[in-house]
């Protein structure tokens, strides 16, 4: 009996010794994501290496631009030349403007434009970190600005990968004049393929919302209510004249492929669209084909420009 007591007595004291460790371990958890960490984005001081150790020698700008809600848009360019024209790319949920340094880093590319990389709102180095635009409205409002500030009365071009997909969509919509060509890539456009898991709702509120790092619970924010914006824009796709070139993989499990065939109903009535289904490659075509991303862009300019 007296060493079942020990045993027990040993038990209790190694539990409470394990809560207390789990207690502390989840209170600095909780601080470190409420602090900010693990947020997904690069400082501008490591930009300019990261750029070089990729071959890029043209020296980054660094652009924080007021939209009309009030919020400095962050971005980063590079260029050859302030005469080229401006391209413009749109990351996707959770990401940041880094998401496309490979780009800002092909010379063959900042030889052709002036690239320009942005932290869409809730992400990155914009104001209001953790704090997403729910609207796709808004944010091509977000867009516009920088692209008033850096081209004013220009048309530029338009890259989105994933959820900035309808973000450069619904640009084009809302500013068919400032609209160069679109290049889709990966783009999360049909709201009828919208899945709805049980846990985006359960990590929305507190206590949930505290262990979740700041840019996956504005990602998770800004999704949730994506099926209504998509939705929203169904009667606009006919806006779209400019060029547009969509590239998707067939085993993408994040966005499926059948976004594709969505697009080329509703853009059926466009003169230059082109669509690539990869049969390799998944979601992230995007860093995995960097190549086909480049091409499209120097091709659909081509094309623009032979327009012309």
């Amino acid at each position: 009996m007296f060493v079942l007591n020990k045993t027990l007595i040993f038990l209790r004291r190694l539990a409470r010794g394990l809560m207390l460790l789990f207690s502390i371990m989840l209170l600095i958890w909780i601080v470190a994501v409420q602090a900010g960490c693990f947020t997904m984005r690069t400082p501008d001081s490591d930009w300019p290496e990261a750029l070089r150790q990729k071959g890029q020698l043209q020296e980054p700008v660094f652009y924080n631009i007021p939209d009309p809600a009030g919020r400095r848009i962050h971005a980063i360019g590079v260029s050859e030349s302030d005469t080229l024209p401006l391209a413009v790319f749109v990351h996707g949920s959770p990401g940041s403007a880094d998401a496309y340094l490979p780009y800002l880093a092909d010379t063959a590319l900042s030889r052709r434009f002036r690239l320009l990389s942005i932290d869409r709102p809730g992400f990155g180095y914009t104001q209001g970190f953790g704090k997403p635009e729910r609207s796709m409205e808004k944010q091509a409002a977000a867009v516009k600005a920088v692209a008033d500030s850096l081209a004013p009365g220009e048309k530029i071009w338009l890259i989105g990968h994933s959820l900035g997909g309808p973000v450069i969509a619904r640009f084009a919509m809302d500013y068919p004049g400032q609209t160069a060509g679109l290049i889709l890539v990966a783009a999360s456009v049909d709201p009828a393929l919208e899945p709805h898991p049980w846990w985006q709702s359960a990590i929305d509120p507190p206590p949930l919302k505290w262990l979740i790092p700041k840019s996956l619970w504005a990602s998770n924010a800004e999704i949730r209510p994506l099926e209504g914006e998509l939705k929203k824009m169904l009667p606009f796709w006919e806006r779209i004249k400019c060029p547009v070139r969509v590239l998707h993989a067939q085993d993408d499990r994040l966005v499926p492929v059948a976004n594709v065939a969505f697009m080329e109903r509703v853009l059926a009535r466009n003169p230059d669209l082109q669509t690539v289904i990869l049969p390799e490659g998944d979601h992230f075509i995007l860093w995995s084909r960097t190549d086909l991303v480049g091409k499209a862009l120097i091709g659909a300019s081509g094309i623009l420009q032979e327009k012309n």
